[in-house]
């Protein structure tokens, strides 16, 4: 229910279409950072859908279309050493909302600020902490 919540908010924020109905499917692969051989994910019917951010890049203004934003579960995270390999399995099964952009970014600059401004709405609506460091954005 969180997690509707929040994604509910950043779809208000980027201006976006909230879907009143939303579908989850299993998502079957085998990989070794998903021991139960599947994900429960979105994706024919996303909670959100055609949003829209704008940046600022060297005093000019941009839209950024984002397509969509939906919940899935993390899957774990497969660590490779140089001798042996693990997986880390803290965050499987945890939702987390992967927001997919339109693919007009034209710079490294766009990039920069497009990430930023993302960074900024997904730590003032408290949907993660956003620290990068630690793989939470």
């Amino acid at each position: 229910e969180e997690a509707v919540k929040k994604a509910i908010a950043f779809g208000k924020a980027v201006n976006a279409t909230i879907n009143k109905k939303s579908v989850f499917n299993r998502k079957n692969y085998f990989y070794p950072d998903l021991p139960k051989a599947y994900q429960i994910s979105q994706f024919d019917i996303p909670i959100v859908e055609k949003g829209e951010l704008f940046i600022n890049v060297k005093g000019e203004n941009k839209r950024i279309g984002i397509t969509r934003a939906h919940l899935e579960e993390d899957a774990g995270k497969n660590i490779h050493e140089s001798n042996f390999s693990k997986v880390d399995l803290n965050r499987a099964g945890t939702p987390l909302l992967e927001i997919v952009s339109e693919p007009e970014l034209r710079s490294s600059d766009e990039a920069v600020a497009y990430l930023k401004k993302l960074h900024s709405i997904i730590r003032f609506l408290d949907i993660s902490d956003a620290n990068m460091q630690e793989g939470s954005f």
